[in-house]
């Protein structure tokens, strides 16, 4: 997976041996990674995960004095009410796609891949997306995925993290920094603002934001903002 962030960073990517240049480690390698390596130069590499969006404040730490006098009081809502947020970025600029659903159900996820694909398209390119192994991310977990897989044909190629591995998939410390701005200790007593929130942190983060919560290469360039989609 690292290998193939790397890689993203050329135009052309460098030969394998350069991405791994620990050649103890070239006979571990998966077999599918020279061949995506050569999509790399006619394939737009995209980040897509899924975020939980809920009503209860998501604490982390808080420092109080000790006994029970100096512990601070939290004040959480009685019924913890959520959504998911299902977000998408381009690995290389910055573009996010973002939208809000009832659940970790495949029809959000579906469809956001026809507009990554979509966008790929209109740009001369392919879409090749990271993903982890949830249910609705598999072909064998969702029949909807099946579908559009065999409907879109190479236009589509799905990259899967290993198992157990959240890290492992960049867009997951982009979650970090809406936790920070949004979900942590928030103080909305219904869901409709915090929904609210976590729309406007999406639509107003610019590219180069986005690429710098997850870690991108190309963090330090310069992103023009209006380059940002918000899909709600």
């Amino acid at each position: 997976m690292e290998a193939l962030l790397a890689a993203a960073a050329s135009p052309l990517p460098p030969p394998l041996e350069e991405l791994v240049p620990d050649p103890t480690l070239l006979e571990a390698i998966p077999e599918d990674l020279p061949r995506l390596l050569a999509l790399l130069p006619r394939a737009d590499l995209y980040l897509q995960d899924e975020v939980e969006v809920a009503l209860h404040p998501t604490l982390t730490r808080v420092w109080s004095r000790k006994g029970r006098r100096g512990q601070r009081l939290v004040e959480a809502p009685g019924t913890n009410r959520k959504r998911y947020g299902f977000g998408l970025a381009d690995w290389r600029d910055g573009w996010l796609d973002w939208e809000l659903a009832d659940g970790r159900r495949a029809a959000p996820f579906c469809a956001q891949l026809r507009r990554a694909v979509a966008r790929s398209a209109a740009r001369g390119r392919i879409a090749l997306v990271l993903l982890d192994n949830l249910s609705i991310h598999t072909p064998a977990g969702s029949r909807l995925l099946r579908a559009l897989l065999e409907e879109l044909g190479e236009r589509l190629v799905l990259v899967y993290t290993p198992a157990y591995d959240p890290d492992a998939n960049r867009i997951e410390w982009l979650w970090r920094s809406l936790r920070r701005a949004v979900t942590h200790a928030h103080q909305h007593a219904t869901l409709a603002p915090l929904l609210a929130d976590a729309d406007a942190w999406a639509r107003d983060m610019p590219p180069a934001q986005v690429l710098s919560q997850i870690g991108s290469p190309f963090a330090d360039r310069h992103q023009d903002p209006q380059s940002l989609t918000h899909a709600a």
